[in-house]
């Protein structure tokens, strides 16, 4: 649980009000099945690439797995995704296959996103990359200094800027700002935002957010300064969608009105 769990930030509220439901062993059953599933796509992998081999395709192809997003799984008291905490946010990228010999068990801690997949993909094809493309080749010697990512809009908006090292997330109901130091600080425990020795950081980090706000966006800064929105209560309202079920389909049937 980070120092900052407690603040009254509106978009969060509604997040951890979504986990009160969940006693403490209901968070322990739901971890213990996500590390099950984790086991369980490793073995579906183990079949996949065993069938590449046994066909004669192993190295021909290139393997990539990678997620669409992780879970909260109670952390912070919170459940599921949309947030930009590494729990959600922080997902796996590995590449194999015969195109990467020369950097066969390397480790690279450059920033990527899921926009980098096609990109990356492309380049080690030997196929061109379009110019419009705002994706990274994750193989090339080009990399980003900073990342921007964004989730949800109005009173549910979140932003997000991250360098590397640190990672700043804002929420623009209540101009609210978290600041953290993954080096030393990887779970996210303390919100160093607005902390005199970070000031510069922060700053530099709020210039790149703003310089990419857009489409609305905008209106969060007036004279080169973010003040957002005016904070909002959070009410906990009846959930008589019963969101948190699924059935056995993919995509949902569309809603007829």
């Amino acid at each position: 649980m980070g120092d900052w769990v407690d603040d009254d930030v509106y978009p969060l509220k509604g997040l951890q009000n979504s986990c009160k439901m969940y006693k403490k062993e209901d968070i322990l059953a739901a971890r213990k099945a996500f590390y099950a599933l984790c086991t369980h796509i490793d073995h579906q992998l183990r079949i996949l690439i065993g069938t590449l081999r046994e066909e004669n395709l192993l190295n021909n192809t290139i393997i990539l797995f990678t997620s669409d997003h992780g879970d909260m799984l109670g952390n912070h008291n919170m459940v599921a995704k949309r947030v930009m905490y590494e729990y959600s946010a922080n997902i796996p990228l590995i590449i194999s296959g015969k195109p990467l010999k020369s950097m066969r068990g390397t480790v690279d801690d450059r920033l990527v996103c899921l926009a980098d997949i096609m990109p990356t993909l492309l380049d080690l094809c030997g196929l061109e990359i379009p110019s419009h493309v705002e994706g990274i080749s994750a193989v090339s010697t080009r990399k980003r200094d900073m990342l921007y990512g964004e989730i949800s809009e109005n009173a549910l908006a979140t932003r997000m800027v991250h360098d590397g090292r640190f990672k700043l997330i804002y929420y623009p109901v209540g101009n609210y700002i978290q600041l953290f130091d993954l080096e030393n600080d990887p779970n996210e425990l303390k919100n160093l935002a607005h902390k005199k020795e970070y000031s510069d950081i922060q700053n530099k980090l709020v210039d790149f957010l703003i310089k990419n706000l857009y489409k609305g966006d905008e209106n969060w800064v007036k004279y080169g300064k973010l003040v957002g929105l005016p904070n909002q209560e959070f009410i906990p309202k009846p959930d008589y969608g019963l969101s948190g079920q699924r059935g056995l389909h993919w995509p949902p049937p569309i809603r007829k009105t």
